[in-house]
């Protein structure tokens, strides 16, 4: 009779919300496998999206007769709207709730509602991704037939100057043909030395995969700068880090750099380092980088993941430049900072947005496709080892 009523408790209590069962339901490889598997499908919607989002770039330049170095970034300002701007921010939030909730520290209690709202975000995630890449190859197909009946009147004009000429030059060869021919050596006499003629080669740009790489060497991580005072990094510094990192200091890059000094002062650190996007995973870029500081000799490896706009398929390798402000204990940057409303600023193909995370504000300087219109994407993690991390 006991081991009945045993039984019957037990199950009672699997049917019932017994509070702390369900804490016990489930563990920290749960929470891991729901972002892992987040991961997975938003790998799987890049795959498929990209080579069509790819193609109606190169039709788009193909219709504008943009070069190889700009119709990336021509066509994505051209398609850029409320609507985007709306899938982007919605993406940025998702994944911040994934990403936030689905990595449970060690000692830290289980609540296996919050695993459910992993899953439930990480649902939602897949569907906005899935439509703003529709939407995406909607307004690309609108841009491309608009500039292809734009240049359809030029094309015809065009056309029929070049008829008109080729008319034009048959009738003065009929013409020439109807006179009388002079002697030979009369001819001789009066004919004119033929001109010379020079050779106008013209080349069509190839694509960019088919320049030359330019390998840029990384700073030395064993000889990190040396500090000119206690008070920060100077601009002088800065400015000779990148050079080494970035190949040569663009105007656009210096300019970018002077505005963060402007903004916010002499950072105590900085870090250097590459990223990858879209090609890896839809919705999320990684990056890997080493860390300086003003207040500590020696240099550490740190990593980092935060929203993507998807479409930087190209970035893998990409360098990236943060300055960091207000920060004298590495740790401090082992968390969550999200983007300044109002920060976002550009020159060229070059961009920055603030972000501030407690009482740290770093400025991430980037350049190359995507970086005008990412910058409302503000949310960014640093660890000190790789995650969500497909390296």
């Amino acid at each position: 009779m006991r081991s009945f009523v045993t039984f019957v408790t037990l199950a009672v209590m699997l049917l019932v919300d017994v509070p702390g069962l369900s804490a016990a339901m489930c563990t920290a490889k749960d929470f891991a496998a729901a972002v892992d598997q987040s991961g997975a499908s938003l790998r799987a919607i890049t795959l498929e999206a990209q080579p069509k989002l790819q193609e109606r770039l190169r039709r788009y330049q193909l219709a504008t007769t943009l070069s190889n170095a700009d119709y990336d970034n021509t066509a994505l300002d051209a398609i850029q709207d409320a609507t985007l701007d709306a899938y982007d921010k919605k993406s940025s939030a998702l994944l911040l709730t994934v990403d936030s909730l689905g990595r449970v520290p060690d000692d830290t209690e289980l609540d296996c509602a919050k695993l459910e709202e992993v899953k439930r975000a990480a649902a939602e995630l897949n569907t906005v991704i899935k439509a703003k890449s529709d939407y995406m190859r909607k307004r690309l197909d609108e841009k491309i037939t608009e500039a292809e009946r734009k240049a359809a009147p030029a094309k015809t004009a065009a056309s029929a100057a070049a008829q008109k000429q080729i008319s034009d030059s048959l009738s003065q060869s009929v013409h020439a043909s109807s006179k009388v021919i002079q002697p030979q050596a009369t001819a001789a006499k009066t004919m004119p030395a033929p001109r010379s003629t020079e050779w106008a080669a013209s080349t069509k740009p190839g694509d960019a995969s088919e320049l030359p790489r330019v390998v840029m060497s990384e700073p030395d991580a064993s000889t990190p700068l040396l500090p000119s005072n206690a008070d920060g990094y100077t601009i002088e510094e800065i400015r000779d880090a990148t050079r080494g990192f970035f190949g040569t200091i663009s105007t656009n890059l210096a300019g970018v750099i002077e505005h963060a000094f402007k903004q916010s002062g002499r950072p105590t650190a900085y870090v250097l380092g590459t990223e990858g996007g879209g090609a890896f995973l839809a919705g999320l870029r990684f990056g890997e980088g080493t860390l300086y500081m003003r207040s500590e000799p020696g240099v550490r490896k740190v990593y980092w993941h935060g929203p993507s706009l998807g479409t930087d398929f190209g970035a893998a390798g990409s360098r990236t430049l943060f300055l960091i402000y207000r920060m004298q204990n590495p740790n401090a940057l082992y968390r969550n900072f999200t983007g300044i409303d109002g920060s976002a600023y550009f020159v060229g193909g070059v961009g920055l947005t603030l972000l501030k995370g407690g009482p740290v504000i770093m400025a991430p300087i980037r350049s190359g496709i995507g970086v005008r219109l990412g910058t409302n994407l503000g949310y960014l993690r640093f660890t000190d080892r790789p995650t969500w991390n497909p390296f």
